[in-house]
């Protein structure tokens, strides 16, 4: 199908991602060592089947150039290099099983989609970024396509389970599943450690039943140590350099997070656009905002950077 006419169907119509693969650009069971080698791999194979109108170098440097801007590789195991040509006209997707699944990262990466785009086709190829997210979550369907033996095989599973390509990029596509969490009854110190094991300024808080309570940030960890007539004052000049986190490393062991946890003021659902966590981002000012369902259970957590590099930088 040609880019004009599969762009005049995407607004009509939710598509099918099945209908954007070509059988012919998916290779199962490459043997790569590397990310760049599975690159490298899946270029030879676009210029052996597709042949672009663009020289192999050129598109090959916009390639790594992405990729040294880092953040193309994902949690769910599937890696998406990517360039935006100025001369091309076309989206063009292509796909590659590693024969054994390649660290990179910190990932465990276990399915590369390569796509090249040009100017007319960033919408389509982020909602096609989307719909790859979304199959990467269904941990069952991405098992199976990373078994498949055949590109017949592969494109078969997506039309059998109709993955779609929405019209909208979802938060779901973005968020961070899994994401650590505390109870009310972890003390200040268990949440310190938290914070530090993890590399993350943002924590929710769950219940006994494990739904969303509250949220605690680095920030609400400063302040228990300074004391409340400091806060009143807007003055710590006649405070010792260090006082702040004696009184913190004092009570660390002994403060509950219900005693210093907030109520969320701000929250995402799966279904929210990625544009309405954006607004929100720079309305509140915050940095992380829960994602939530109808009965309070804590979905996922969105940082403004994942938008960045999941969105803005994809």
């Amino acid at each position: 199908m040609a880019l004009t006419t599969r762009l005049i169907v995407f607004i009509l119509i939710n598509m099918k991602l099945s209908s954007l693969i070509d059988s012919e650009l998916v290779f199962p069971g490459k043997v790569c060592a590397t990310k760049d080698e599975l690159i490298e791999e899946l270029l030879a194979e676009v210029y052996q089947h597709y042949k672009p109108p663009l020289p192999k170098e050129k598109v090959r440097a916009a390639i790594f150039d992405r990729e040294n801007l880092g953040g193309t590789v994902f949690e769910e195991g599937i890696a998406v290099p990517h360039a935006r040509l100025e001369d091309f006209n076309d989206l063009l997707i292509v796909t590659g099983i590693p024969a054994s699944p390649i660290q990179s990262g910190g990932f465990t990466l276990r399915m590369m989609v390569l796509m090249l785009l040009g100017p007319a086709s960033s919408a389509l190829y982020l909602n096609a970024l989307s719909a790859f997210m979304k199959m990467c979550q269904d941990r069952a369907l991405f098992d199976k396509l990373c078994a498949s033996s055949t590109p017949a095989g592969f494109v078969q599973l997506l039309r059998e389970n109709n993955v779609e390509v929405t019209s909208e990029l979802k938060i779901s596509a973005v968020m961070r599943r899994g994401f650590p969490f505390l109870r009310p009854e972890n003390t200040v110190k268990e949440a310190a450690d938290m914070f530090y094991k993890n590399n993350v300024s943002y924590l929710p808080i769950l219940d006994e039943k494990g739904l969303f309570a509250g949220e605690l940030t680095v920030l609400d960890l400063f302040a228990v140590g300074i004391p409340d007539y400091a806060v009143k004052l807007g003055n710590l000049n006649f405070l010792t350099s260090f006082e702040p986190f004696e009184e913190l490393l004092k009570k660390e062991n002994v403060i509950k997070i219900r005693d210093v946890m907030k109520n969320h003021t701000v929250k995402l659902k799966e279904d929210s656009p990625v544009i309405e966590a954006i607004m929100k981002f720079v309305q509140s000012n915050r940095r992380f905002i829960p994602v939530i369902r109808d009965n309070m259970e804590l979905a996922g957590v969105v940082s403004y950077m994942d938008i960045l590099h999941k969105v803005l930088r994809a």
